[in-house]
Parts: structure tokens; sequence; C-alpha cells
């Protein structure tokens, strides 16, 4: 019987691709992924967004195990954890090879029926 409860490796997808699915949570990720740690106000300044916006932003990827945090006196810095990331581009590896045969199956259906009405 199998469960219909999302396993643990399946929640934590979910909640990358959804951190993923911003256009500002990106830009984020795509300045940390440089490889310097930078505060929320460096992050935020990238944008036309309001501080408590991009706090909200932050902890986004923050939840999905994108970003870690450190905290120095009233200051947070973000890093960028890059397993949540290999795990997703790992996801996608293995299922592009379904995805690609899929493709080129349909694509010779189709030209099989293209020789056959022609």
């Amino acid at each position: 019987m199998q469960s219909t409860q999302p396993s643990q490796s399946s929640q934590a997808l979910d909640l990358t691709f959804h951190a993923l699915a911003d256009g500002t949570r990106r830009s984020m990720i795509h300045v940390l992924a440089q490889g310097e740690a930078r505060t929320a106000g460096e992050l935020g300044s990238r944008f036309r967004s309001a501080q408590p916006t991009i706090s909200k932003h932050l902890k986004v990827l923050e939840e999905a195990g994108l970003v870690t945090r450190t905290v120095e006196g009233r200051i947070h810095r973000f890093r960028l954890r890059r397993k949540s990331l290999r795990d997703a581009q790992d996801w996608l590896a293995r299922h592009q090879t379904f995805w690609t045969g899929a493709v080129d199956r349909l694509e010779a259906l189709l030209e099989e029926e293209r020789d056959r009405d022609a």
C-alpha cells in the first residue's frame, strides 16, 4: 500500500521549485552564487521592493534550504546553500531522459503519420 503523504525529499523539492518560481528570488540566488555572503539590505537594494517584502523572499529561500542566515548583532548575512539546487538539478536530469525519449517517440510517430498521408 502506497502512502499518500509526500516524502521528505519530495517536500524539499516542492519548496525548492516554489522558491525558484519567483524572479526576485532567482535574482537573489544569482547574486549569492557569486560566493560572498550578503546582507538583507545589500540583496534588497537591487529591487524596487519594501524591506518587509525582501525579508519574506529571504524567508522563502531559507525555508527551501537555498540560503543560510548568520546573525552578527543586528546584521543578517545570507549565503547560498548549493545542496538544494543540486537536488533539483539531479531530479531534472533524471526526468530529462524520459522527456527526451517521449518527445523523440512522438516525433517519430508524427513522421510516420505524415508519410502515410503523403
